[in-house]
């Protein structure tokens, strides 16, 4: 159900204006019209609440309401036993909506669009697809496959960065501490010697008093950084900075292209496959790559298709597509199995991807470490230089 403010004339002619639940705009008007008001006008508030799920709760109401429809039971009745077995109750209250949605009239399709939040416009159009054609399950199931692809993509991408973040952390705590507790003890030892230090011992101590100084400024700062980024972090702007500055980082930068180009492919070929025209397809296949250089040039790709060109001449137009890619979908396109060459490019990349990202952890972990040996050994020659020297001293 929904909310619908109306404003109304009552038998004297008074405006009244006022809010009330219902499942449909004409359910509102009817029962203002049984109470002999005279309608003047009615629209729906749209609720400011955002819901989020998870992508594998995605996938498993995909894959359930799949198996619900091939089983012959109705999408109302489906959908009214899935909300029963889902255990999130912003997305069990999500399901219910959509239910009362298709009860008032709505079509399945416009009912999901509701949340573009949970559901991307990719499942909207392959629904709407499905639900035309009278094959929904079957489109549910390709839509569940891919789902699951697009998810255990992502988290290999995610996981992938974990290990190294968390050394990093580890020896920056590692620093912080050498700089706070263990290089101001050593510079109360120098005092008592009165000697004067080594200038790379003296930039040390100097470099650690300022950030035991304004250490608590430092974390705030970094945190206020933090926080201005994950807020600000979808608008396109800073999407089009981040994107930017990932793809210049040697190694990192190709493998997040490679990732672009897997989504693009698979997500393309299945558009096509459930016959959506090529233009639209295109365009939330642009989408589902979550690469802004690649969305900035499929307006282009789209007009040169429309003047009659191939996908492949269309592509190879810009800079953004490898010739291998190129040459598969030509081969595609002559060989009329173009959803084909597109599945194979996908899991030529996301093999592709599996394997860099391996290479890139076994060849993270020791450039890390020697990275974090070679900044404390800097640290714990500096602080005995002033020791050796007087060790020196003394020894003539």
């Amino acid at each position: 159900m929904a909310f619908y403010e109306y404003l109304v004339l009552d038998s004297k002619g008074k405006k009244i204006k006022g809010k009330i639940e219902a499942f449909s705009a004409d359910e509102v008007l009817n029962k203002l019209h049984s109470e002999g008001f005279h309608v003047i006008d009615i629209y729906e508030l749209k609720s400011k609440k955002i819901y989020k799920i998870k992508t594998n709760e995605l996938v498993i109401f995909s894959r359930q309401l799949s198996a619900l429809i091939s089983a012959g039971i109705p999408i109302v009745k489906s959908l009214d036993i899935l909300s029963e077995q889902v255990q999130n109750k912003n997305f069990k209250d999500v399901i219910i909506s959509i239910k009362n949605s298709i009860e008032a009239g709505s079509s399945l399709a416009d009912a999901f669009s509701k949340y573009p939040e949970i559901f991307p416009v990719l499942f909207i159009n392959m629904i709407n697809v499905g639900e035309f054609s009278g094959n929904l399950d079957t489109v549910l199931e390709i839509l569940t496959d891919y789902l699951e692809d697009y998810n255990n993509l992502t988290k290999k991408t995610t996981s992938a960065m974990v290990y190294p973040i968390g050394i990093i952390i580890f020896a920056s705590l590692i620093l912080i501490a050498l700089f706070i507790f263990v290089i101001p003890a050593f510079q109360k030892m120098f005092e008592g010697l009165g000697a004067k230090l080594p200038l790379p011992t003296q930039i040390l101590i100097n470099l650690s008093i300022i950030i035991k100084k304004y250490f608590i400024f430092l974390i705030i700062g970094i945190i206020g950084i933090f926080l201005s980024l994950n807020r600000f972090k979808n608008k396109p702007i800073i999407m089009e900075l981040k994107e930017k500055l990932i793809s210049k980082i040697p190694v990192i930068g190709i493998i997040f292209k490679k990732i672009a180009l897997s989504r693009f492919t698979k997500t393309l070929a299945i558009l096509v496959k459930s016959g959506i025209p090529i233009l639209n397809s295109l365009n939330i296949a642009a989408k589902a790559s979550n690469n802004i250089a690649l969305l900035k040039k499929i307006d282009f790709i789209r007009d040169d298709i429309s003047k009659g060109n191939k996908l492949a001449e269309s592509l190879k137009k810009t800079d953004f597509f490898p010739s291998m890619v190129i040459g598969m979908i030509g081969v595609g396109e002559e060989g009329g199995d173009l959803v084909g060459m597109l599945e194979k490019i996908a899991d030529i990349y996301e093999e592709d991807v599996d394997n860099s990202i391996s290479a890139l952890l076994s060849l993270l972990e020791p450039v890390i470490i020697i990275f974090l040996g070679i900044v404390i050994g800097i640290i714990v020659i500096c602080l005995f230089l002033p020791i050796l020297q007087l060790t020196q001293l003394i020894r003539r």
